[in-house]
């Protein structure tokens, strides 16, 4: 009985940390590779975080810019201007694989490929953020170089040759869903989309089955 009643309890909590994930902004996306950038491929459900209402708090962070000299990609730089933008993750949470995406009116060279929302045909500029390979736009990590936004981490990360037909500043990551979807709106040149880190939720069950192991012994 006492089992049954703690299996219930894991059961609940699972349920709650699921429920909790649903409530963030999640998008499904796909990816066209480049043959010439790094190749990552992306496809399925990500969070996508944003500096301002409306997006959920689990999933804000702040975010400014600057301009800078670094040259993320050597082969594609076409003379600037380049900004730098630091963003700092407010979520709660640890994102092991963070990236970004330009709008439609938003233009970079140092891409590695074109991603969208799914529903979208047109995909948009995109990169992974980090310091591996040919296209490295990550130069600073607050807490560990690992290329894991951990929580209240802040990076800086570089956007190349960057222009904005509506004049937008590079840091503006303020309307939710990507690419095509958020076409227009003056309080987005760019998109921030993450993949979670799972083993929170893998650990907590698989502690508790361990536990009504136990138990039952």
């Amino acid at each position: 009985m006492r089992a049954s009643i703690l299996l219930f309890v894991v059961s609940g909590c699972v349920l709650c940390l699921l429920a909790s994930g649903a409530s963030g902004h999640v998008v499904d996306v796909y990816s066209k590779p480049d043959p010439i950038q790094d190749d990552w491929g992306l496809q399925g459900d990500v969070d996508e975080l944003g500096n301002q209402p409306p997006f959920p708090t689990q999933q804000w962070i702040t975010s400014s810019s600057v301009t800078t000299t670094f040259v993320p990609c050597q082969s594609e730089y076409q003379g600037g201007p380049n900004f730098e933008i630091t963003i700092t993750n407010n979520t709660g949470k640890l994102w092991p694989r963070v990236y970004y995406v330009a709008d439609p009116e938003t233009a970079i060279t140092n891409y590695d490929e074109w991603v969208g929302q799914v529903g979208d045909p047109v995909p948009e500029e995109a990169f992974l953020i980090d310091w591996i390979g040919a296209n490295q736009p990550l130069v600073f990590e607050s807490i560990t170089a690992d290329a894991r936004l951990e929580i209240n981490e802040t990076w800086r990360f570089v956007v190349q040759d960057y222009a904005n037909t509506l004049g937008l500043a590079a840091h503006l990551f303020g309307t939710m869903n990507i690419a095509s979807f958020s076409a227009g709106d003056t309080a987005s040149s760019g998109s921030i989309i993450a993949i979670p880190e799972p083993a929170t939720l893998l650990l907590l069950v698989l502690g508790g089955l361990a536990l009504v192991r136990r138990r039952r012994r």
